[in-house]
């Protein structure tokens, strides 16, 4: 099996060899071959890779079982999966401790602070909406056992 990431002459080459029904996604593993994996089930695409014209989903799929050797040589023919090519480049915010991380740092705390006292506000109006209610189901609920306790009071005495 070769892995091809990229097109022309900057593409890059890794070749390996696999078993037939070995999961491709342990094979590039094996071979050093990153591949980005997005659910890990081949719904979202992700993966997906071309091999010899077809396309596939390294996540789910496994090396083909249906290869027929070379009649002559008694090899196997190479498959070549196209890997898509990935940014790896990670852009570095600078220092760990700099002015601006203090800054953007102050300001998350300070919108977060602002949305706590705005949201505590709505609360406590709630609250008490709450509490009324609470308590006019508890007047109702005393109102009931009283009628409750008077009707048995009246059947007994009959």
């Amino acid at each position: 099996i070769t892995f091809q990431q990229g097109k022309g002459e900057s593409a890059t080459f890794i070749e390996t060899s696999a078993m037939p029904g070995q999961p491709l996604k342990l094979v590039a593993s094996q071979a050093g071959q990153y591949i980005k994996y997005g659910c890990g089930k081949g719904e979202c695409g992700t993966c997906e890779s071309l091999c010899n014209g077809k396309y596939l989903r390294p996540c789910v799929d496994v090396v083909p079982t249906d290869l027929e050797p070379d009649a002559e040589t008694g090899k196997y023919a190479s498959l070549v999966i196209q890997v898509k090519g990935t940014k790896a480049k990670v852009v570095s915010s600078g220092k760990f401790f700099s002015a601006k991380s203090f800054l953007l740092g102050f300001w998350n705390n300070l919108l977060g602070m602002g949305g706590f006292v705005r949201d505590r506000r709505r609360a406590k109006k709630n609250y008490q909406e709450r509490i009324t209610n609470e308590e006019e189901i508890m007047r109702l609920t005393a109102e009931k056992k009283r009628k409750r306790a008077e009707e048995t009071q009246l059947a007994l005495n009959k």
